[in-house]
């Protein structure tokens, strides 16, 4: 080959090799930005936080993507110019679909038909490259834009698989380090404010002419307590993960990965959401259980349960020294910073943790040898959630005998049961068994429709106006019956697959804390979101996270 060839050839590739590491710039920068400035970001105080972190997300995302299909075509154009593109390769590339990427493209799929379907859609279009959320109503394409203030519509749902596809494809392995600090630096912020908030302190003044009794669900710089507990139970098993497979031998890292452990425990019993408390669990039950794999991992699960039930107990310690600054908080929060029994815990995991310290300096003590011993912890405290529901059901019926329990609003279900989830459960459910839903099941009312279908009907929609003080209800408060009833049969399989599939995946990897953190991230999710919903902050998060736990298991080099 002759060196003008050569020249040419090498200048080809470079070509190539520019376009590729703009894209992987490009989609670097948007993780750390989505990730920094979504939840920290607001504009009038709380009273319009919701619409304006929806309004940031639009326009961050809509310009991100904008230059990423540009990009993409340029790369597409010199791969035909350059014959790049034949059977083989495309035969490469569509092998290279991973089951995740499958659920992730059927939800697609299922999202455009539940779409099409839908009876609410419109011709219009208006505000798709527009970041104004003040538009008139009547130029409202409800499936496509979704509800007013919710936005959960097609749109939404394609930019999430957006997301997913090019973070897996085209992400900067040399900046993983630079989103891992991203990403626990901006919550670390955000849980402060939290803290404080639930003191009463107000460095940033968001709680400016906010009555006592609007404290308790507002706090940080993310609004609404719900909102917040969404956040937080996402970024909190990264850090944990961290601490627990980091060596016991880098003492600055585990000085570092343990600060932000104790910050995650602060916020963790005063955000006051109980359905936070299902997440914790749910991820600590897979901390549990892959500490069992070594003895240094055990050590640093032991040391992490101290810090954080200890950090708990120091805040009920505040919150006794300081009584008039505290926030009334609900039962579960003051029971775990406050009661004797919590106190009776932390002593027993100390002296479990200077025992099992002093076996694991002997020799042949081995945690992996008693595998049995955590089978049956995490599967007997799996079980207790099917037994918490029957108990539920019998205690509803009025089968269990017991006073206590009547009155017990966490095992009494009723319209007013979780904050009058009860009522929208109740009524969602009924409205699988009717007309319209029935008729569409496979595709449902339309993405962000549930409102259509829960209003279409009398008496349901005189009730429910009447129930709410003339609020109309846009989500039931539970993801997955959500999904079910907004998207059909086809939505809710394609969806609920893209958890499980990358929940298997990543836990048959859980040798490394990337890993382990994706999977405990969609359990706490899962569980959480059991009693909550799709919103614009923390829905594309776990989309962005799942898609970087599976861009690292598309390339080993990623967790060397």
């Amino acid at each position: 080959m002759s060196k003008k060839k050569r020249a040419k050839k090498e200048l080809e590739l470079d070509a190539l090799t520019v376009i590729r590491f703009l894209l992987g710039v490009l989609v670097s920068t948007y993780c750390c930005v989505l990730f920094f400035v979504m939840p920290i970001i607001y504009h009038d105080k709380y009273y319009d936080i919701g619409s304006f972190k929806y309004t940031m997300f639009m326009a961050i995302t809509v310009s991100f993507l904008l230059f990423a299909v540009i990009l993409l075509c340029i790369y597409l154009l010199a791969l035909i110019l350059k014959k790049k593109i034949n059977k083989a390769s495309i035969t490469e590339f569509l092998s290279s679909f991973s089951v995740i990427d499958m659920f992730v493209l059927a939800f697609v799929i299922a999202s455009m038909l539940s779409f099409i379907f839908s009876p609410s859609r419109t011709n219009e279009f208006p505000r798709f490259f527009l970041f104004d959320m003040k538009a008139p109503e009547s130029v409202v394409n409800l499936p496509w834009e979704g509800y007013k203030d919710w936005n959960m519509g097609l749109r939404s749902q394609l930019m999430f698989a957006s997301i997913y596809f090019l973070v897996t494809r085209f992400a900067l392995k040399s900046w993983k380090k630079d989103m891992l600090f991203v990403m626990l630096v901006s919550s670390s912020i955000a849980f402060i404010f939290g803290v404080l908030h639930r003191f009463n302190i107000d460095p940033l003044e968001l709680y400016e002419n906010l009555e006592m009794k609007y404290k308790k669900d507002f706090l940080s710089t993310l609004g609404q307590s719900t909102w917040y507990s969404s956040y937080m139970i996402l970024l909190v098993p990264i850090g944990i993960s961290f601490f627990i497979y980091i060596s016991r031998d880098n003492r600055l890292m585990r000085i570092l990965f343990g600060i932000y452990c104790t910050i995650s425990a602060a916020t963790l019993v005063t955000q006051n959401s109980d359905s936070a408390y299902m997440a914790c669990y749910a991820f600590f039950l897979i901390f549990l259980w892959v500490s069992f794999d070594n003895n240094e991992r055990f050590l640093n699960f032991l040391d992490l349960m101290i810090l954080m039930l200890s950090t708990a107990k120091v805040i009920g310690i505040f919150q006794l020294l300081f009584p008039e600054r505290v926030t009334p908080l609900d039962k579960i929060s003051f029971f775990i910073t406050k009661s004797a029994a919590t106190w009776v815990v932390l002593a027993a995991l100390i002296a479990f943790r200077i025992f099992i310290g002093k076996k694991a300096d002997g020799s042949g003590f081995e945690i992996s040898k008693y595998n049995k011993v955590r089978n049956f912890i995490v599967f007997s405290a799996l079980a207790c959630i099917p037994i918490a529901i029957l108990i539920v059901i019998l205690n509803t019926k009025g089968y269990i005998p017991i006073e206590a329990l009547k009155n017990n609003n966490y095992l009494y279900f009723d319209d007013l049961w979780g904050d009058a989830r009860g009522v929208n459960w109740r009524n969602t459910v009924e409205c699988l068994f009717e007309d319209p839903w029935k008729s569409r099941c496979l595709t449902g009312a339309g993405p962000d429709c549930l409102a259509t279908i829960l209003y279409a009907t009398e008496p349901r929609a005189t009730t429910l106006l009447d129930f709410f003080g003339g609020m109309v209800i846009t989500c039931c408060h539970n993801e997955w019956l959500n999904m079910l009833v907004n998207e059909g049969i086809l939505g809710f399989i394609s969806y609920l697959g893209i958890f499980i599939s990358a929940f298997t995946v990543f836990m048959k990897k859980s040798d490394h804390p990337v890993f382990t953190a994706g999977a405990a991230c969609i359990a706490a999710y899962f569980f959480h979101n059991f009693f909550c919903y799709q919103q614009i902050l923390c829905t594309p998060m776990i989309f962005c996270i799942i898609a970087l736990c599976e861009w690292a298991r598309r390339d080993p080099e990623i967790c060397s």
